[in-house]
């Protein structure tokens, strides 16, 4: 999804880290706004996202040098044989600084930086465990390859291989001390396209846009080991996939996205990107149990928080309850953290967690389960 919080992180994590590496034009001067870094204009160096690019597989799993970030974002809900409810994230992004001559001939010298975070929700406890790592983009510490597939940021990674409609089999691997998740993704429809053939916009201007497609219903099995016990679990998993050079307009706060999935086999995707004085963008693709997909814009929408949740680490207050319709689609859902303590107190925070569904779909009753991330609050 537009994760521009990644952005943040690896602006305010590159600024200490790569300080010798980087000179000062190719990252914010400290007590500069770090947002006006992220969503200033791409320039040049940059490619930019236009409509009518054709996505092909699976190439566009890789990499994609020429834009000035991208992520691999992998969200599951698992259960165990006797019904222990988890929730798992694996993001991986990319950043790219643009060309500068520090270390001329290194083979430490690269342009781009990397940043991952795993977490695992544990419902039955309500508990959320969450970590991160970073890499430069040399000496192979990380990198994405699309074929065979492969995304990883030194110890952390999703490999396997994709087929040539962009279905992927793959092996998603991350360990940190006493906790380990190991899982087998695999789904051979093809990429649900967001937007338009994967152009998606994210301002009712046209000025921001991505490039953006979703594996929503990956089959998962495998283990987690958390806290030193080890569980057998499966599930659903959803992969999501952006590359962009410019994430937000100046005028845009953040956003609230929604990967759910229906019990009877619907998938719905919806997310609003919010802007000063209430001017959000918003988009929703609803998948039926046929595989017909139907795609809504902001006036067919409607997204209200019903409750909300502050974090104590960062004080930061959540909306951790929603309604949302679609009123065209009779879709009427009303959707709830599992629990509320979800929010990742990384270098920086934000919300994302697993959620519960109820409400109907066409007047009919409906069950379900996702994952949510609310980020700018």
């Amino acid at each position: 999804m537009i994760v521009v919080v990644a952005l943040v992180l690896i602006a305010a994590w590159a600024q200490s880290w790569l300080d010798d590496l980087i000179p000062p034009t190719a990252e914010p001067a400290p007590g500069s706004d770090v947002i006006d870094f992220l969503t200033g204009e791409g320039g040049g160096e940059w490619s930019a996202v236009t409509r009518g690019r054709v996505l092909e597989f699976p190439r566009d799993h890789g990499e994609h040098p020429d834009y000035r970030q991208e992520w691999w974002y992998y969200t599951g809900n698992l259960r165990t044989p006797g019904g222990r409810r988890f929730g798992f994230q694996l993001t991986f992004f990319r950043f790219g600084h643009g060309a500068f001559d520090a270390y001329e001939g290194s083979a430490w010298r690269n342009e781009h930086s990397w940043m991952a975070h795993f977490a695992v929700s544990d419902v039955e406890n309500g508990t959320l465990h969450a970590w991160q790592d970073y890499a430069r983009g040399a000496l192979s510490l990380a990198g994405a390859t699309a074929q065979p597939f492969r995304v990883w940021v030194n110890g952390w990674s999703v490999s396997g291989v994709a087929d040539g409609r962009g279905g992927l089999d793959v092996t998603v691997d991350a360990r940190v001390d006493e906790t380990r998740i190991r899982l087998r993704l695999r789904g051979d429809a093809p990429p649900l396209l967001q937007g338009d053939h994967g152009f998606s916009e994210k301002d009712a201007n046209g000025k921001t846009a991505s490039y953006y497609y979703s594996l929503p219903n990956l089959e998962a099995s495998g283990s987690l080991v958390l806290g030193g016990e080890r569980f057998d679990v499966a599930g659903r998993a959803w992969m999501d996939r952006e590359w962009s050079t410019e994430v937000l307009s100046k005028e845009q706060l953040g956003w609230d996205w929604f990967a759910l999935r229906l019990a009877r086999g619907d998938i719905l995707m919806l997310f609003q990107v919010r802007g000063d004085a209430g001017r959000h963008f918003r988009y929703a693709v609803h998948v039926d149990i046929a595989g017909r997909a139907r795609y809504f814009g902001s006036d067919a929408i409607t997204m209200t928080p019903s409750s909300w949740w502050q974090s104590e680490a960062s004080g930061s207050r959540f909306p951790v309850g929603w309604q949302l319709a679609i009123a065209p689609a009779a879709i009427d859902l009303r959707v709830r953290a599992a629990f509320d303590a979800q929010a990742l107190n990384l270098d920086f925070s934000y919300w994302e967690g697993v959620v519960d569904v109820a409400g109907s779909v066409d007047n009919e009753r409906v069950r379900g389960e996702g994952y949510m991330e609310l980020t700018g609050y």
